[in-house]
Formats: C-alpha cells, structure tokens, sequence
C-alpha cells in the first residue's frame, strides 16, 4: 500500500571523512523505504539546486532546505507538510529545528543532535540570572574539540579517563576541523561538501551571536537517535546531547522527555562489529513512523 508521506535523508559529509567504517545510509533507506510503501529521496543541503554562494550562516542552509523540499514536492508531488526528514549529523540537525520555526514536516528523525541552540523561548535576563550554561557555545566548543580528537568538556570536568586513542564517528582523517576556511568566491565546482561544512562550523564559530531556537516543543512528531559505542568512546557524550535536545522539545509539564520525543541508541551489527545495523534502524524508524506519524 502506497503511503502519502516520503522520507527524506540529508547527510553530514563528516561521517565519510572519519577513521571510521560509516558510510552513507542512502543506499540501504534508498532499497527499505519504497518497498514499505513510502517515496525515497536524499539531499545535500550544502550542495542545494540554488547554490551561488558561500554557505557562512545555518540561516543560509535553512533556505537551502527549503528550497530542495520544494524542488522535491515539484518533481514527485510531495511536499514539505508530508515529508518525514532524517537529518543526520550536527549541522543537519540545527538546520531541520530552525526549518520547523517557518514550515512544517510530517516528522522529524534527528541522529547525533550535537549542537545545542539556546532556547529562544525565555528572556535573555532570566538565563543569565538563573545561572544556565551556554548552550549555544559550549556545544559548539565541544564539536570542534570532538573533530579534532580533544574530549568534549564533560569528560575534562567529571575527571573521565579517554584513552589517547580514542575514537568516534566523526573524527576527521588527515586534517583538523579549524583548518577550513573556504574563500570568498566558493563555488560547487571547486569544493566538497566537507569543504563547506567545516568553512561553516568555523564560521560559526568566529561569530559570537547566540543561536537562538523559538520552536514550541511538539510541533512535530520527533525520534532522536545517538551513535553507539561499539565504535565511539564518547557515547555518554552523544547521548547527553540527545536527551538534551529530546528535552527541549518536550512540554514544560511533562516530567518525562521520553513520553513525548523518543532517545534511542543505533544500533549496530551484533558480534562485535563497528557498522550500524541498518535493517533494524530503517525498522525502527519505520514502526515510528507506522505508530506515531502515519
């Protein structure tokens, strides 16, 4: 039976650049999905159909979205309202919350959600009064320290021992994350999708304004999912931030984040393996989908 909703991918390029054995879930969402009735396509929303400039702000990349959502809902018929997108990686994942401040989705899967918008939602004199951490700054302090092979904040603070080897799966091969700053006149045709994504993070990172999330929680269905540690010595880090992001979509009266936005772990190949076990992901994803979304 043909359902009304597509699911849609977009990808962090870091996870390719990394030491380890992840790869591109396109292929494997690309063969799982139309079989259960649903439309399949992926985005790079660093390479959007309406590049002409350098991408410098996650305001930039939440019009590029939106704008290869249109082109989609042009070419197959559906559009935003009944697109259940997978954003996979840090940026991904900032960009797709802003993108709900403006238009909808049908639901939204969020995979390693490492960096932390401040929350918009409350006066600015009230966080400072209360004592709250900089969201904002301090995760992405913490993804430029985790690129470059450091150990996030977390594990420097609670006195965590990390092996000097440690690994996870987006630590950069051959290169450090502050090491990308694109020029001025960036074009497709002579950079890459890694390129970009660090030229932004340090962007970003040079300027100090905070990010700012005005999202109401449940506007839309959510799941969040954190890289495991078969393959990743600073999972509890992953997870933190996954359980940090599921509770700030959750409703101020709600004691439990769980009831409302699912966290869970990838899971991987049994025996020992680094790869994730997509046939069980893609079925999660799905029985979400089935119970929650459709």
């Amino acid at each position: 039976m043909e359902r009304p909703e597509t699911i849609v991918l977009t990808e962090s390029s870091l996870y390719f650049s990394s030491n380890n054995s992840n790869t591109s879930w396109k292929e494997a969402f690309e063969s799982f999905y139309p079989k259960q009735g649903l439309h399949f396509s992926s985005i790079d929303m660093l390479r959007s159909a309406d590049f002409n400039s350098q991408i410098t702000t996650v305001k930039t990349l939440e019009q590029t979205l939106a704008s290869d959502l249109s082109h989609l809902a042009t070419s197959i018929g559906i559009g935003a309202a009944h697109t259940v997108l997978v954003a996979r990686g840090p940026i991904q994942c900032l960009t797709a919350q802003y993108f709900l401040e403006s238009l909808p989705l049908a639901g939204l899967v969020l995979v390693d959600p490492l960096l932390l918008p401040d929350d918009g939602r409350v006066e600015r004199q009230d966080v400072a009064s209360s004592g709250a951490v900089d969201r904002w700054g301090s995760s992405l302090q913490d993804l430029m320290s985790l690129l470059d092979g450091n150990a996030p904040n977390m594990y420097k603070h609670a006195g965590k021992i990390v092996r000097d080897s440690a690994t996870h799966p987006l630590l950069l091969s051959n290169r450090t994350a502050s090491s990308t700053t694109l020029p001025a006149q960036l074009s497709e045709s002579n950079s890459t999708s890694l390129d970009i994504e660090l030229s932004l993070l340090n962007s970003l990172t040079r300027n100090k304004d905070s990010q700012q999330l005005l999202l109401e929680p449940g506007i839309v269905p959510m799941l969040i999912f954190y890289s495991s540690g078969v393959n990743n010595d600073y999972e509890d880090y992953y997870r933190i931030c996954a359980e940090r992001t599921a509770a700030f979509h959750t409703c101020a009266d709600s004691s439990d984040h769980f009831d409302q936005v699912s966290v869970a772990k990838i899971p991987t190949v049994s025996g020992g393996s680094s790869g994730d076990d997509l046939d069980l992901l893609m079925t999660q994803i799905y029985e979400w989908y089935d119970v929650v979304v459709a």
